[in-house]
């Protein structure tokens, strides 16, 4: 397959590279800052998901896709409040905006039998202490039922939608004390990671499940329950 994976340099992202790199699929992959490890064997491109311009570039720098992975997130951890502006546009415009604005860009270059991934979140199915984020994630699940509808039958598209991912700069920017709560609450009482993650991703994709659309695959431990 040929793979275009966004935010492609660390975390999530990174362990999803090395998977499909792994599985001899050609990757192309972007980041924001930080030059990725070129021993790996991806195609990197340079994109800030703020800039119209570097998502034009993305565009220019492909020309057929079998499967998107949209990986890019950032949250602020704060209440309704303390956000400014400037950090509400981001956040929206990071986790949901520029996916759509990518979305809208390579579709033509999208194969017949292709697919998106996005990566969601149970912040945006059950709400979040930062209202922003939990906002952007809840956009990302709608999206991608309205896509799921209107792309198929020549591209599918799903969510994942995980708890707390350790491996993670945002677990590792979490405070201990919250870690703990999400902890008590996780029936399985431990949370998945990065690479975990990844393989899901991997598995998913395979022609034997051909007939998942529009679907959000929870990776939540049983922290959320529908």
């Amino acid at each position: 397959m040929k793979v275009l994976i966004v935010g492609g340099s660390s975390g999530i992202g990174i362990a999803t590279v090395k998977t499909f790199l792994n599985a001899k699929h050609d990757v192309i992959a972007t980041y924001r800052t930080g030059i990725p490890n070129n021993e790996l064997g991806a195609y990197w491109i340079n994109a800030d998901m703020l800039r119209i311009a570097d998502i034009d570039s993305i565009e220019a720098n492909i020309s057929a896709v079998d499967l998107l992975i949209l990986l890019p997130g950032v949250s602020f951890g704060k209440s309704i409040s303390e956000y400014s502006d400037d950090e509400m546009d981001e956040v929206l415009t990071v986790n949901f905006i520029s996916q759509f604005r990518i979305i809208q860009r390579i579709k033509h270059c999208f194969s017949d039998d292709s697919q998106i991934i996005f990566l969601g979140s149970i912040a945006g199915q059950r709400g979040s202490a930062d209202p922003i984020y939990g906002a952007s994630k809840g956009a990302v699940h709608a999206l991608a039922k309205s896509l799921a509808k209107s792309m198929a039958p020549r591209t599918r598209v799903n969510v994942i939608a995980p708890g707390m991912v350790t491996n993670t700069g945002m677990y590792d920017a979490t405070n201990s004390n919250v870690i703990n709560g999400h902890l008590e609450t996780t029936p399985t009482r431990h949370f998945i990671s990065a690479d975990e993650i990844a393989n899901i991703i991997l598995d998913i994709t395979q022609p034997h499940w051909g007939q998942l659309n529009g679907a959000c695959i929870d990776l939540n431990g049983g922290q959320y329950l529908r």
